[in-house]
């Protein structure tokens, strides 16, 4: 066996171990589609409250929970003239495997006994936000933290006004307090925030909520944009005989620093007025709002007691049937409301309390009913059905297989370097065009772009159309150096046009680079089949990376090539028919999708404000240009397919073809985010409501909404293009490890030497990126589009340069590059870690930055070479 087959033969029996031992995990994988609630319920065993506690604190602090204050009746009911007693206790619980909880501790810690307040779990403690107390409303904000089997309280700040029964979130260090019943019974509309790491600053006054409120519940979610507070319902007497329940809700932007009237709450059977809810942010865009009071019994009961009906006003307490069963689900991108499902026994208006690694919600104590409290702490599971099916991994094995064939089709024809990273010169032109379209048309695009356009709209399509506006650019003025000369890697042009080191350094960005992406292509679309079969993540990042090195390392830049031409057709045609589903499955039609695009406004594109933060017009275009620019320049896995042409003309042929076809690719895909947005609006029940991230949207309609068979191809799509990324990743560094250091170092050498350096150096590039993918398997990363741009700026904005100033600046030479090329990296820094700027102008501004940097030292170093060695001027001659 020829040693160049060793790699391919390794990969292969690792591929086979991992399939083989594939089927006892997929049996025990969770396959999602149906939605359903599960109650798990724990009592508290504490005789003092053997009826249990309302308006406590609840929360959680490292791995205990904390459950202090709150009221109880510890003789009669209120028909029965008992007394309210207020609770100064603090229980400490830890759990058990099998999720039963135990107290570790108990005291009389509170500085006073106290409920109906609002509280906030921080990683440094229960921060509890005023409340009721025996002598009166209580305006104290103080942490409690549990540590060494001591509880610890620290005071933090007073209220600016005293209140109870008020509603609290937090946005990462900020806490945001809205509404609270003041000591005279009015309800305020007081909005108010803290920073918890700058507790000096004291409550920032924001703007007023648009109601006097109290009662209300407030929950930070990400609306697709940022993360917004959302302020559910409430109520409201303020000096009337009769208190008014409000169905309202409002998100507060910090951005915009304003309130947004949103969708009224709903239930089955409408509009729901609803306050002293509980509830929690669930996924990455959903809110649950469960239990609470419609105010329909309270009312009457105002009124019997206006009347001085003690009788009824008994009757009423004493057969009042409990608060609300039905389980709401919010989406805040879609502003759109559905019920999950109904509790088997009545819900608490209780404390609550939201693990978000495992998306569980606990929910303590409470009261059930007028006086009758919950003694339970109950744990509230959002389950899935199963979904993928046999038949849709079958289609994706068989992809995988076609693949691998493809790898092993081509081998014989790979008899040098030339063949193996040019293709010999034997690949078509429109061949080598949609290779570029799929290599550039990774499955950061296939997932996030469709993800970002369902929650935004449709201003980042600027940035895919300044392809059309680059490509005149690249064939005039760049594609010349990259065939006359003959050059083997686009790096190679930088040791003739300044020295080696210079070429060196460029060759090591491109390679960390490449990496890194490798890492989030190949955990990308690993992420989405995971949240949405439950497809064990390590799994799908080891199968995907092993067929892909393994066609790779096999056939070459043909095999590459041939595969990408294949995946290019997969991708296309894969969205065109996810499209036609998402607009058949609209309750309307075509019309009705035209409607709702039109009234959210979904296809704004062109915004054209000064603000360089967000993708306005003069961000995506200028940001746009320059990343394309690099990537289209000196990026060596485009570049080397301009060598696999047959002539200059032919690649200027490629070039175009694939401009034209990413014009309308980028309106399909920023289509299908539009599609989605208008399907989930018509359809808000068919919505994933625990997925963790937006990205996994379209992947989730992919699974839940196509028919068997076609979902596995789509998701085989997924995959499709990740690998044609990945194949040209691994093949462009293979080259640049063999042509820039192996064959510099090593004069002479045999062509077998060179192809089992290339082979090897492609199986280690895979693997590393293999193994950063895997690292990130265990990040929360919110959108992988933009980490994906943030390092394209961070690492390629100087390579860019580096050929503008060799090809434009004939006076800078290797000194005033290299100087600019490690300023601009550290100004890039800079102004990533200090500044508000869109992560869309890194790319330009690294670029800029380091191009005038280096003009700026030529001016004192000048180019030493003595040559203008192949400079646009040069050429021109």
């Amino acid at each position: 066996m020829r040693k160049n087959y060793y790699p391919t033969v390794f990969f292969i029996l690792l591929f086979f171990s991992v399939i083989f031992s594939l089927k006892a995990q997929q049996e025990k994988s969770i396959n999602q589609l149906q939605q359903s609630v599960v109650w798990n319920s724990n009592s508290l065993k504490e005789k003092q409250f053997h009826e249990g506690l309302a308006g406590t604190y609840f929360g959680k602090h490292k791995q205990f929970f904390i459950l202090a204050g709150g009221s109880y009746f510890p003789e009669e009911k209120p028909w029965q003239g008992g007394k309210k007693e207020f609770s100064k206790t603090v229980f400490v619980f830890e759990t058990s495997a099998d999720g039963k909880f135990s107290v570790v501790y108990q005291g009389e810690d509170l500085p006073e006994a106290i409920a109906e307040g609002t509280y906030v779990s921080l990683p440094e403690g229960l921060l509890c936000i005023g409340g009721q107390t025996p002598n009166g409303v209580s305006s104290k904000t103080f942490l409690i933290s549990y540590d060494n089997k001591k509880i610890k309280i620290t005071n933090f700040p007073e209220l600016p006004i005293a209140v109870k029964s008020a509603a609290a979130t937090s946005i990462e260090s900020e806490v945001y307090v809205t509404g609270g019943q003041t000591f005279d019974g009015n309800s305020s509309q007081q909005f108010i925030k803290l920073d918890v790491n700058n507790p000096e600053k004291g409550w920032q006054k924001l703007p007023n909520y648009p109601k006097n409120v109290s009662g209300a519940t407030a929950v930070a979610q990400q609306d697709g944009e940022e993360i917004s507070v959302f302020v559910f319902g409430g109520r409201s007497r303020n000096n009337a005989d009769i208190t008014t329940f409000y169905s309202n809700v409002y998100q507060f932007k910090p951005s915009k620093n304003q309130w947004i009237a949103k969708r009224d709450i709903q239930n089955s059977k409408g509009n729901l007025p609803l306050a002293v809810s509980t509830a929690t942010k669930i996924g990455a865009s959903s809110i649950l709002l469960f239990g609470g009071d419609t105010g329909l019994i309270f009312n009457k009961v105002e009124k019997a007691i206006n009347d001085g009906d003690t009788e009824l006003r008994n009757e009423l307490w004493k057969n009042h049937q409990g608060f609300e069963k039905e389980i709401l689900v919010y989406n805040t991108i879609t502003d759109e409301w559905f019920t999950l499902g109904k509790a088997d026994n009545t819900i608490a208006v209780a404390s609550i309390f939201y693990n978000t690694q495992n998306q569980d919600i606990y929910i303590a104590g409470g009261e059930q009913k007028p006086g009758i409290r919950s003694s339970l702490i109950t744990k509230l599971s959002i389950s899935k059905g199963e979904g993928f099916g046999w038949l849709n991994y079958a289609v994706l094995g068989l992809y995988f297989i076609g693949m691998l064939w493809l790898g092993f089709f081509f081998m014989k024809n790979n008899k040098n370097t030339e063949d193996y990273f040019k293709g010999g010169g034997r690949i078509p032109w429109w061949a080598v065009g949609v290779s570029i379209f799929a290599t550039m048309l990774s499955a950061i695009t296939f997932i996030s772009i469709p993800a970002k356009t369902y929650a935004t709209d449709w201003r980042m399509l600027m940035f895919n159309m300044t392809i059309i506006l680059a490509v005149p650019i690249i064939i005039r003025f760049f594609l010349p150096f990259f065939l006359r000369f003959k050059l083997d890697t686009a790096y190679q042009y930088l040791e003739i046009r300044f020295n080696r080191p210079i070429r060196w350094i460029a060759s090591t960005f491109f390679t960390f680079f490449m990496i890194s992406r490798i890492a989030i292509v190949l955990f990308l679309p690993s992420l989405a089949l995971n949240i949405v079969t439950g497809f064990n993540i390590y799994y799908a990042i080891l199968i995907m990376s092993f067929v892909t090195i393994i066609y790779s390392i096999s056939g070459g830049m043909e095999a590459v090539v041939w595969g990408d031409v294949i995946q290019g057709f997969i991708l296309v045609g894969g969205a065109i028919a996810a499209l036609v589903v998402m607009i058949t499955g609209i309750k309307g039609g075509i019309s009705e999708f035209w409607n709702t695009t039109m009234t959210f406004n979904k296809l704004n594109t062109f915004d054209f404000r000064f603000d360089f933060s967000q993708p306005v017009f003069w961000v995506v275009v200028f940001g746009g240009l320059a990343n394309t620019l690099i990537s289209y320049t000196s990026d060596q896995s485009v570049v080397q397919r301009y060598m696999s042409t047959v002539n200059e003309k032919a690649t200027a042929k490629s070039i175009w073809l694939n401009g034209i076809v990413s014009v309308p690719v980028s309106i399909l895909f920023f289509l299908l985010g539009t599609g989605l947005f208008a399907f989930y609006k018509s359809n808000p029940e068919q919505m994933s409501i625990t997925d963790p991230n937006i990205d996994s949207i379209f992947p989730q309609f992919i699974v839940s909404q196509m028919p068997t068979g076609l979902s596995g191809l789509l998701i085989a799509s997924i995959f499709a293009a990740a690998m044609s990324t990945l194949s040209s990743n691994i093949n462009s560094v293979s080259a640049v490890i063999t042509s820039d250091f192996y064959k510099t170092l090593f004069k002479n050498t045999s062509f077998k030497k060179q192809m089992t350096v290339a082979r090897w150096s492609g199986v280690i590039i895979g693997l590393l990126g293999t193994g950063m993918a895997i690292v990130l398997a265990t990040w929360n990363i919110a959108s992988l589009w933009d980490q994906f741009n943030t390092f394209l700026g961070l690492l390629t904005s100087g390579l860019g340069a580096l050929f503008i100033l060799g090809i434009f600046f004939p006076r800078v030479g290797s000194i005033a590059a290299f100087i600019g090329l490690i300023t601009g990296v550290i100004i890039l820094y800079l102004v990533k870690s200090h500044t508000e700027l869109s992560f869309l102008l890194y790319g330009l501004i690294g670029m800029i930055s380091n191009i005038i940097i280096a003009f700026i030292f030529s001016l004192f170093i000048p180019n030493q070479k003595g040559i203008e060695s192949i400079t646009w001027k040069t050429r021109k001659k």
